[in-house]
């Protein structure tokens, strides 16, 4: 027989095939899988939704857990109080320090023992501390669009009452346990005896907080959250990342009118590519943490230390190089506050050098800045780094969204003001300069700690890691729009090349 009727022969029979029974997928191969399973009533997604918010919770709480045992935490504070206050921080929360110190009496002749402070005048410690654990925030997004997503994918297409049913589980259970969390996150936490005798002494019972309590210590500080906006942000975000994931997944059922929609037809690919580059980069980053605690199991501490900071700020890391790639300065700084002039207060802050420092390395310490971006790292600027991978990065981001485009018909192209490849570099470009923006922002930490003596602030501090936001995101605007173009256009030519190469079937015998 020849190869003409043999083809013949064989498309021939996939005419005559029957069609997928409703209600069935067929696979990649073109075999039918088994039937689809039933989506399911409201209850049950409501049910499914509040799982998928618990898992969440649950992953953020065990990689908080093994990060602080791994740093060292549970020396400072029990556990029970320092996971749900370091899930605060994830979560997009405030930690707020007090304290209070009284002098002992007859302890070096201090200011307060003067003005009757063995009579209850004591000094207040008051600050705060922002910072985004990003490792904790990517886990408990991860496994919330897992959860939430990935069990659609074998059930038939659900109705839109169904996935409001399924949101409103997840934001409902997130609004009673995250507020319930932060309300765990409060205790004392120990604080280290160098940065102790440092806070206390600013440099010698003399100066600073040392003048005022006799070189008494700060040994201590309560910690408290915020209840109402630690669970207000966590339902937010719980709803970003639902919206994100409506537009953005892929291997899930969605209803129709989400699943048709004009936005996600125009934006999943460029969505889907850049969110999985990203998911990408924070699993290798996880995977060096678990080698690091790997070998810290046998008795090294650096690589326990190295494996706690990978647990929580990871992707903070890896944001810092991307963006110092696009002209982002990240500064790591610390400067004092003055006190409040005026008055018998003003005189003391003053005569004491103020407070502020105390959080000096002497009584002369102002304020200091470190240029991160400009460190080297092997010997190459960390911009470089940044720059260098950043193009690569998003070269292949617009490869995998033109595979991931359809093709337009004749009339769609007839129709479009850009070009396919422009488009698809034009979306590409706002996606990367919207999460150079947001990464840019949850990478910053501030933390600030002031000293207040009879309602009038005696100094201070305030040190954290600031980063500029505008020109990186404009910068990663046309960088994307660049590469992301010519991406497109390798796989134009790729795609094309292979179509070339293809052999023909032999028409004779």
């Amino acid at each position: 027989m020849s190869r003409t009727t043999t083809t013949r022969s064989a498309r021939s029979t996939a005419r005559t095939e029957p069609a997928p029974a409703p209600g069935s997928r067929q696979d990649r191969t073109g075999g039918e899988q088994a039937p689809l399973r039933p989506s399911g009533g409201a209850p049950r997604h409501a049910a499914e939704g509040g799982a998928a918010a618990v898992a969440a919770l649950a992953a953020m709480a065990v990689a908080g857990y093994l990060a602080l045992r791994a740093l060292g935490g549970d020396g400072s504070a029990p556990l029970t109080q320092l996971v749900p206050a370091v899930i605060s921080l994830a979560l997009g929360g405030k930690i707020d320090l007090t304290a209070d110190v009284a002098p002992k009496a007859g302890a070096g002749g201090g200011m307060l023992d003067m003005l009757g402070g063995g009579g209850g005048l004591s000094l207040g410690v008051a600050g705060q501390v922002w910072a985004m654990p990003l490792m904790l925030s990517f886990l408990g997004a991860a496994v919330l669009g897992w959860c939430f997503f990935r069990p659609l994918r074998r059930r038939r297409r659900p109705a839109p009452a169904l996935l409001i049913a399924r949101t409103g589980g997840a934001l409902g259970v997130t609004a009673v346990i995250a507020p319930v969390m932060a309300s765990l996150a409060r205790g004392s936490l120990s604080l280290p005896q160098s940065v102790s005798e440092k806070l206390g002494k600013g440099g010698g019972s003399g100066g600073g907080l040392g003048k005022l309590t006799g070189g008494e210590g700060i040994p201590s500080v309560d910690f408290t959250t915020d209840i109402v906006l630690t669970g207000f942000l966590a339902v937010l975000e719980v709803a970003l990342v639902i919206g994100l994931g409506c537009v953005a997944a892929r291997r899930t059922s969605l209803p129709g009118p989400v699943a048709l929609s004009r936005a996600r037809l125009k934006w999943n690919p460029v969505t889907s590519t850049l969110t999985g580059i990203f998911t990408t980069l924070c699993t290798l980053a996880l995977f060096l943490a678990l080698l690091a605690g790997a070998a810290a199991a046998t008795g090294r501490d650096q690589a326990a230390k190295a494996a706690g900071a990978l647990l929580l700020a990871a992707p903070n890391l890896i944001s810092g190089v991307l963006t110092s790639g696009l002209g982002a300065s990240w500064q790591a700084g610390m400067e004092r506050r003055q006190p409040e002039g005026g008055g018998m207060m003003g005189g003391m802050g003053g005569g004491a050098g103020g407070l502020g420092a105390a959080a000096g390395s002497g009584a002369g310490a102002g304020a200091k800045q470190v240029d991160v971006s400009g460190r080297a790292v092997a010997g190459l600027p960390l911009w470089l780094i940044g720059l260098t991978l950043l193009v690569c990065l998003l070269v292949y981001a617009g490869y995998r969204t033109a595979a991931r485009t359809p093709a337009r018909t004749a009339r769609e192209e007839t129709d479009a003001l850009l070009g396919r490849h422009l488009e698809i570099a034009l979306r590409a470009g706002v996606a990367v300069g919207l999460c150079v923006v947001v990464l840019g922002l949850v990478s910053q930490v501030s933390v600030g700690i002031g000293f207040s003596l009879m309602g009038n602030e005696m100094g201070g501090m305030d040190a954290g890691l600031d980063g500029s936001v505008r020109l990186p995101a404009l910068t990663g605007f046309v960088l994307a729009g660049l590469t992301c173009y010519a991406g497109s256009r390798l796989h134009t030519v790729r795609a094309g090349g292979q179509r070339q190469v293809r052999p023909r079937p032999r028409t004779g015998s």
